[in-house]
């Protein structure tokens, strides 16, 4: 029997990281270009070679050296800065790097989509990109069960994170308002012992604001 070929989506968009650490739980990218991530709260997918989509959210971007025994130092003197540091040492664009973390909250093995874990991690060195409009459509009319494993992660903004996914996924469905107001009657329920939290969360929902997201 041949192996389920891959999924492609329809006009997908450019990569914009490629994946060097994976679990079934979360993938670490490395960015395209040096400080050029996927917005924090942002859908992004990894699709391989076995015919499976992964969904994730952008819970955490860092930019630093290549390495431990490269961190980076001040460039700045006599007066030049900022900008003008990059300008004046162009290998720095080989020196750092910028890479995102993204929480997996679902998968497509060409049934749709889950909001459920994948059975395997995606691949190493695959391409990562932002989740198109009708990606991240599909994806939230299954439901809002994903929101609930965002507020449990520990390690990361938890509440920053679902806001800005939130206000994100909202712009990309062209229904800002109406999205919203669904997400939060799912958060509703997952905080209703946490009346206090609840209520910050949405107040960050008032305050995210959406930026990148792929039309």
């Amino acid at each position: 029997m041949s192996p389920p070929a891959a999924i492609v989506s329809p006009m997908p968009t450019a990569p914009v990281g490629e994946v060097i650490e994976a679990t079934t739980t979360e993938v670490v990218a490395q960015a395209c270009n040096l400080e050029s991530p996927p917005p924090l709260g942002t859908f992004v997918i990894v699709a391989d070679d076995r015919g499976c989509e992964v969904m994730g959210v952008v819970a955490h971007v860092e930019t630093g050296g290549l390495d431990s025994a490269s961190r980076p130092i001040m460039r700045g003197r006599d007066g030049v800065r900022d900008r003008q540091i990059y300008e004046e040492n162009p290998d720095l664009l080989f020196v750092l790097r910028t890479t995102f973390r993204a929480l997996v909250v679902g998968h497509n093995a060409g049934e749709g989509w889950k909001q459920i874990l994948p059975p395997l991690p995606p691949r190493l060195h695959y391409s990562v990109r932002i989740a198109t409009s009708d990606e991240a459509r599909a994806f939230t009319e299954v439901g809002f069960a994903y929101l609930g494993s965002l507020l449990s992660a520990t390690d990361i903004p938890s509440d920053e994170v679902v806001a800005a996914n939130v206000r994100l996924a909202g712009e990309q469905r062209g229904e800002p308002y109406a999205f919203a107001l669904q997400a939060g009657r799912e958060l509703a329920q997952c905080l209703r012992a946490d009346y206090a939290r609840l209520s910050a969360l949405l107040r960050r929902m008032a305050l995210a604001a959406p930026t990148g997201a792929a039309r």
